[in-house]
């Protein structure tokens, strides 16, 4: 429970320049930009420390509706949807506080409260969905291929791209064989980091795009076989089940869960993640 009381700090938002102006409008332009950026983020760190003095005075709802006020000016990190989700499970409305946590470790995987808090807040769902195993190999690959993510692997697929440029200078162009042969194992080891990296990095994006999640956010929905509500009803979930989205039907949207169970809910029972 103690990790549930620990909210964070907004670290800086960041801004780009514009550079398809003229000289001395560009000047203008950045530096209006850049004003209008201190003052946003200026509002976002006082709203952001006001809600955080409201949540510890233990006034929960004015500290959601301060930090849902950061977010809807655009503000977004991973620290405001971490404390965001501390105030809903404080009120107990753990649907929108497991969201709000993985919206946070969507931003920030490496943190140990958000996994913490997830699991703790996942002790209130009602329902059980047993997750299928898969296979020892398939366990280790996505393993492997999640150990990284998606903005760690890009640079460091650019890294071995680099490596393997340079080693094939080196094979082609040096004029010592001790030069040629370090040039070769450079390129054939590059190149093959570079391949795996690739691979690694095309598995993330196709994830990132393609794999949709929500959460259910109302007290109980009903499943059903088809999207219609005379359609056979299958079973029953309960606010905060994590869900895969797959299709959607008018108001409608089709769902699979973590033990390979599909049906059809309305689309206004779950919130994307």
């Amino acid at each position: 429970m103690a990790r549930i009381t620990r909210i964070h700090a907004v670290k800086d938002y960041r801004c780009a320049a514009i550079t398809s102006f003229p000289k001395i409008f560009r000047r203008f332009a950045f530096c209006f930009l850049l004003f209008a950026v201190c003052v946003a983020a200026d509002e976002a760190t006082s709203l952001f420390n006001q809600a955080n003095k409201f949540y510890e005075a233990g006034d929960y709802q004015q500290a959601t509706a301060g930090y849902e006020k950061i977010l809807a000016a655009g503000q977004a990190n991973w620290q405001v949807y971490y404390n965001l989700g501390n105030a809903y499970y404080k009120q107990k409305r753990f649907g929108k506080a497991i969201l709000n946590y993985e919206r946070a470790r969507r931003l920030n995987r490496d943190n140990e409260d958000i996994d913490f808090n997830i699991d703790l807040a996942n002790l209130s769902v009602a329902d059980r969905i047993p997750v299928m195993p898969p296979s020892l190999v398939v366990g280790w690959l996505e393993a492997a291929v999640h150990f990284f993510t998606l903005e760690a692997a890009g640079p460091v697929m650019l890294i071995f791209w680099m490596l393997l440029f340079a080693g094939a200078m080196i094979w082609m162009l040096a004029r010592r064989e001790l030069l040629q042969s370090w040039g070769r194992r450079l390129t054939w080891v590059a190149g093959a980091a570079w391949l795996i990296f690739m691979l690694i990095f095309g598995v993330l994006a196709y994830e990132s795009a393609a794999v949709q999640e929500a959460i259910v956010l109302v007290s109980r929905v009903v499943v059903r076989s088809s999207p219609a509500e005379d359609a056979t009803e299958m079973f029953i979930l309960h606010e905060g089940v994590k869900v895969r989205l797959q299709e959607s039907s008018g108001e409608w949207q089709r769902i699979k869960l973590a033990d390979g169970k599909v049906g059809w809910l309305e689309a206004k029972a779950v919130e994307k993640i």
